[in-house]
């Protein structure tokens, strides 16, 4: 454990020592630091339509959020591999133009990530999204320097593995896994970290469930983002 000088501002600048429980922290992107849905719903829809097919339900795209796009397809529509192509080519193509935007940090996230920052934590995305989506979002959102890394997928990954991407992230930021703590919304960020030797922290106000959470063992569950806080900084 360790001990980092934060500085506060209440009238005046003192100094308190708290204690990090990680010093390391890896984050999911949509469903954990942003709320993507509005952006990645319409653009699906975007893809069906395109394949003039019926638009599915909210609730029915709501599965698409977390694993690999390309797996979601095939699970869900039993689609192969040149139709695959043909909804995933439709769905970038909206999203770079509109879906992109179309998405809001969580309330408390940007707070969060500052008192990270301050308290000399490293932190990283670890996520299935492409890089240069997540890229574009947290600089338009003001939130791009809060990172030591951005760890996603490449556009032509038609598969990614989440350990994979946990483990790369770590191997980025010269982190051992004794010291880090992954943060998701789904049991693929779960299992994942499990995979890589590293607890995770399950997030309700995204697009998981208590119910998938308990199943898969995670290893903290909270609410809200200030609940992280108080998981990975100790007074």
């Amino acid at each position: 454990l360790y001990k980092c000088r934060c500085r506060c501002i209440k009238g005046e600048i003192s100094e308190d020592f708290m204690k990090l429980n990680f010093g390391t922290v890896l984050f999911d992107f949509d469903g954990t630091l942003f709320d993507s849905s509005e952006g990645i719903f319409k653009s699906l829809k975007y893809a069906f339509r395109a394949d003039n097919k019926p638009e599915p339900t909210d609730e029915e795209l709501r599965r698409f959020i977390g694993p690999p796009i390309y797996d979601s397809f095939k699970s869900f529509y039993s689609y192969d591999d040149e139709k695959i192509d043909f909804m995933v080519e439709k769905y970038r193509e909206r999203y770079r133009e509109k879906g992109l935007w179309e998405s809001r940090a969580y309330d408390g996230i940007p707070e969060l990530l500052k008192k990270l920052r301050d308290c000399g934590v490293k932190t990283a995305t670890a996520s299935s999204k492409p890089e240069q989506f997540i890229i574009s979002i947290l600089k338009k959102n003001n939130l791009y320097d809060y990172f030591d890394y951005v760890g996603g997928v490449t556009f032509d990954e038609i598969r990614s593995d989440k350990t994979q991407i946990i483990e790369n992230a770590l191997k980025k930021l010269g982190s051992s896994k004794n010291d880090a703590v992954m943060v998701g919304d789904r049991k693929f960020d779960i299992d994942g970290a499990k995979g890589a030797g590293v607890p995770c922290i399950a997030v309700l106000y995204g697009f998981g469930s208590l119910e998938e959470f308990r199943e898969h063992k995670a290893d903290y569950i909270v609410s809200t983002p200030a609940e992280i806080e108080k998981l990975i900084i100790s007074e």
